[in-house]
């Protein structure tokens, strides 16, 4: 995790710089101007201005000073749990440290405690879960590395959880690497149960749900989706953002998967520069990986891949979108073969080692 310590005065940026000998992570050091810390800490004379130039360049924010002065100068740059840093504030006397944002996506309750270890002080956590000590959804997403879907449900599973329902957890035994899964949950002692027990609905009252399939659920439920495919594209130039989108989305349901499994976007070297591609690949966060001619010819031929006599004229390789789906999975087989829409070919392949947390 990538964290920066701020300071506003003498002795917070000492506080900064004895707890950073502490820690093994990347960090900054950041001091306000003229103060005598006896750090090399980069200055600043604005802490509103430092801040709105690197809140979203680390992925934890440390602040060495009150809590309320901190409250007001994250509050203009604060987005969504899932996109925000985790900020950690702590007194300059370092008796304490508190998780205030992002604790669990953004891993601020980890971070608290990181740090409050590291200075000898007392870690402040107060979201419902961890008080409880209930196994937050949430936290297992963040630490395996898994998409919530749909997002606006986690309130609620929070909610059953904290209430004291009965919220169980599900895997789909049939992912790729799905024993991985069941080890890294069980560090978090949660224990996952098989999906074949959905049908159990009298069993529990709400379900996370660790699949890349779109599953029909009766009961309040979240998925938490594991990047488990390689999407292939082919396109005409000019094509958009949105109709890249809704052809991607189109495809996974082909196959009953669902888009937020998808974990990488992959393509021709031609299209290296195309302005609708590389939006969709920001808009879905995910990797855009492209391969040259000799790299999709060789794909092509080492699976005997059918080739389009106008798509070879065009770009000088006839199979973009399922040669390029396969390169990017690390396999051989295709979940999904060429797909046709207008102006836009997509193929789909499973990644054969997901990335594991």
């Amino acid at each position: 995790m990538k964290t920066a310590f701020i300071s506003v005065t003498d002795n917070g940026a000492r506080l900064a710089a004895d707890t950073a000998a502490n820690l093994t992570c990347k960090l900054d050091l950041y001091a306000k101007a003229g103060r005598e810390g006896g750090t090399e800490a980069t200055t600043y004379e604005s802490l509103s201005e430092l801040v709105a130039e690197i809140y979203q360049k680390y992925n934890g924010l440390v602040f060495i000073m009150a809590t309320g002065i901190v409250v007001r100068v994250i509050a203009p740059h604060i987005r969504d749990k899932r996109y925000d840093p985790a900020v950690v504030v702590m007194d300059e006397g370092g008796r304490h440290a508190i998780s205030l944002l992002a604790g669990h996506l953004g891993g601020a309750n980890e971070l608290t405690h990181v740090v409050a270890k590291a200075a000898g002080a007392a870690p402040v956590i107060t979201t419902a879960t961890d008080i409880q000590q209930k196994p937050a959804p949430d936290v297992l997403a963040a630490r395996i590395g898994l998409e919530i879907e749909p997002f606006d449900q986690l309130k609620r599973i929070n909610a059953a959880l904290v209430a004291g329902k009965r919220v169980v957890f599900f895997i789909d035994c049939s992912l790729p690497n799905y024993e991985h899964y069941v080890s890294l949950a069980a560090e978090q002692c949660i224990m996952l149960v098989t999906a074949d027990d959905l049908v159990h609905t009298d069993r529990y009252d709400a379900a996370v749900v660790i699949s890349d399939k779109e599953l029909y659920m009766v009961k309040p439920h979240i998925f938490l989706r594991p990047a488990t495919m390689a999407v292939g594209v082919g396109c005409r130039r000019g094509v958009s953002s949105a109709e890249l989108f809704t052809a991607i989305t189109d495809a996974c349901r082909k196959i009953g998967r669902s888009v937020k499994s998808v974990g990488s976007v992959a393509t021709t070297a031609v299209k290296d520069d195309e302005i609708g591609l590389l939006a969709m690949v920001e808009q879905m966060a995910v990797p855009f990986k492209t391969y040259s001619n000799e790299q999709l010819l060789h794909c092509i031929e080492k699976f005997g891949l059918e080739t389009s006599a106008f798509v070879e004229e065009q770009i000088g390789v006839g199979n973009v979108c399922e040669a390029s789906a396969l390169l990017a999975a690390g396999t051989d087989k295709l979940l999904l073969g060429k797909t046709i829409y207008d102006k836009i070919s997509v193929a789909i392949a499973e990644v054969k080692s997901p990335s594991l947390a």
